[in-house]
Formats: C-alpha cells, structure tokens, sequence
C-alpha cells in the first residue's frame, strides 16, 4: 500500500509541475507546449503506471527470494546509500543504452522519444510495457546485498531527477554540468539531430557516458522527437507503431537470422 502512495504521489507532482511549467510558458508565448501532445503524454504515464504496478507485484517478490542469495549484507549505512546510488545510476545506464540498441525494446521506450516537445510533460511519457524489462537491470544490486527499500527509495529519487532534467526552462548548471546529467545534457538525448542520435544515456551522473564515449555536448538548434510521424491523436499508434514496423519487418524478412536481427538486433541495422 505505501508503494501505491508513494507512486501516485509521484505522478500527482509530475502532473502538476507540467501544468506549472505550461503556465509559465505559456504567459510569455514560448512554444513549449502543446495540449494535444500533454494529454498524450499523461495517457501514457497512466497507463504505464497501471502496468506497472502489477509487474512490480511480481518483481518485489522475485526479487525479495533473490536477496537469499545475496553475496553481502550491506545494510543502511551511509557508505552503503552511496555506494547502492552509484552501481544503480550504472545499472540504469546500461538499461538505458539497451533501450536504444535493441528492436524490441526500443519499440517499448520509443513512446519515450516520439514527442516533438521537450518539457517537463515528456517526462511523463512512459514506455507502457516497460516493465516487462525495467527491473532485470536492477537485479545485481539485490545480489550485491543491499536493501530492497534502499533500491526502491534511490530508483524514486531518480525518478525525481529525470522528470526536472526534461525542463528547457532550467538553463545552464555551470560547474555541475561537468558531472551531472542535467536539463542541457538530457536535451541532447531527446533530440533528433544526427550527431546527437543515441547520446547522454545516463539518468543522473555523467560519467558513463564520458567513459563509454556516448557523451555529447548540447550545440544548441535541436530538433526534439523520432524522424517518423505518428499521431498523437490514436493512442493505439503512440504506443504500437514500432511494434507494427518491427511486426512488417519480420514478416518480409527471407532468412530466420534476419527476423532475429529485425526483433533483437539494433534498430536500423539493416540501413
């Protein structure tokens, strides 16, 4: 029961601070917004919630039998908030990086891209069936020993991070910009242009990317969004487009290792 407040809290506040932001936008006539994209954008955070409330159902108590198999007990310590904040901030990366680099997955967390806005409401733009995923990435921290209730609280506070690192509205960090995924790093992510394409994957540190070479600095002049229309207005094509181009793909493919790539090899791989 806490979980589901904590959850629809989180979603009550994400709401809100979009129609703030909107606000504020929309007083000075900046082109932040755009109503029919909002409401598409809250119908996917609903129906990603509903979703996956009933995956974590499932995967807390995965994930509590798991945790008898824990290497350590790492407890609550201080050292230990820190150290579980850091390999999670890893973990989400490589999911993250995932996302981007497998068909079927991608046809999941494009939902995420679609929209030609970036504001605090994209934030609420979630994959529907990402729970199908999400939560496998996270499975060494258990393994590790530390706290389920420790994850679950440092995944929330990155959900907090995430939604304001959507904001145009927020501008330079300056010294943080160095070390911290912020509102100029993470637009780089979200927009469209090609040298930008699959780029800032982290959630809150930078320095994945700077290690793995995925990081890009913000030039300025983004275009927001994927290269294929969809319409907004069918809430079916939001969430099922890919699926349908992968489902094409599949079908027209000659060879049973090219259906594999067109489901589990990177998007476009055969451009």
């Amino acid at each position: 029961m806490e979980l589901k407040i904590f959850y629809a809290s989180l979603a009550v506040f994400f709401i809100a601070g979009s129609f703030i932001e909107h606000a504020l936008t929309h007083k000075k006539n900046q082109n932040y917004y755009e109503i029919k994209d909002t409401l598409s954008s809250i119908k996917l955070m609903l129906a990603g919630l509903v979703f996956d409330m009933g995956m974590k159902i499932l995967t807390i108590y995965g994930l509590i039998k798991l945790s008898a198999y824990a290497l350590f007990d790492l407890g609550y310590d201080w050292w230990a908030w820190i150290l579980c904040f850091i390999i999670w901030d890893f973990c989400f990366y490589c999911k993250h990086y995932t996302e981007h680099n497998v068909r079927f997955m991608w046809a999941i967390h494009v939902n995420h891209h679609s929209s030609p806005h970036m504001n605090l409401s994209t934030s609420l733009r979630s994959g529907v069936f990402k729970g199908i995923y999400r939560y496998f990435f996270y499975i060494p921290i258990i393994l590790l020993g530390f706290p389920l209730e420790m994850l679950i609280i440092i995944y929330g506070v990155g959900k907090l991070w995430a939604f304001f690192s959507h904001s145009r509205k927020l501008g330079n960090w300056g010294v943080l910009e160095k070390f911290l995924i912020t509102p100029l790093h993470h637009a780089v992510h979200h927009s469209c242009n090609e040298q930008n394409l699959n780029k800032n994957f982290g959630e809150t540190l930078i320095i994945w990317d700077k290690l793995f070479g995925s990081f890009q600095e913000n030039k300025g002049n983004l275009i927001y969004g994927i290269h294929e229309e969809v319409d907004h207005n069918s809430f079916y094509k939001t969430v099922m487009h890919e699926f349908e181009n992968m489902a094409n793909d599949v079908k027209n493919a000659k060879k049973f290792k090219e259906r594999l790539l067109y489901i589990f090899g990177k998007p476009g791989w055969n451009k």
